[in-house]
């Protein structure tokens, strides 16, 4: 199980960083345009999508590699078993918002789907491709949330399922 849940975040972070080669496409071949003269104005929509998507898949793997800064201010003056409870109950309750985020972003992509919504954009896109992404990215987050709080129950030494390194704090 924990090498398919890991391939998963891996395979979101891959998708994450395309997204981002998707930008800088977008943005070279308007550089490239407007040298030669030539209009595209598409570009700009497509590199926003890509921005949403590259965003959001981006979230799992960064936790699961413990990339994600966190103000530890408070849980840094905590003696060692109030700190584990207090990651519990962080782990727990970012779990349930994330949850909560992914069914209603899953909801607005059938909602895009079943009701044919189309970008405003200069090419028509279906809404829905564009948020399959996001809700995609949020339920790796609840996924990864979900995987992190099982394991740090499980061993109280293990928040990052990956092994990762401690985020870096504030």
């Amino acid at each position: 199980m924990r090498r398919l849940l890991n391939g998963f975040y891996t395979g979101c972070g891959v998708l994450s960083g395309l997204a981002l080669v998707g930008i800088v496409a977008c943005v070279l071949l308007q550089i490239g345009a407007r040298a030669a003269g030539v209009v595209v104005s598409w570009t700009a929509e497509i590199a926003g999508y890509s921005m949403a998507a590259s965003s959001f898949l981006g979230l799992a793997y960064t936790l699961n590699t413990g990339g994600h800064i966190r103000v530890a201010l408070l849980l840094d003056r905590l003696p060692p078993a109030a700190q584990r409870w207090v990651e519990r109950g962080c782990l727990a309750i970012a779990s349930l918002v994330s949850g909560y985020f992914c069914w209603w972003t899953c909801a607005m992509v059938w909602d895009s789907w079943q009701f044919n919504e189309m970008g405003q954009g200069v090419i028509a896109i279906p809404l829905w491709i564009p948020q399959l992404w996001m809700a995609l990215g949020v339920l790796a987050l609840w996924v990864s949330l979900i995987d992190s709080l099982v394991c740090h129950l499980i061993d109280e030494s293990t928040l990052y399922p990956r092994g990762g390194d401690q985020p870096s704090t504030v």
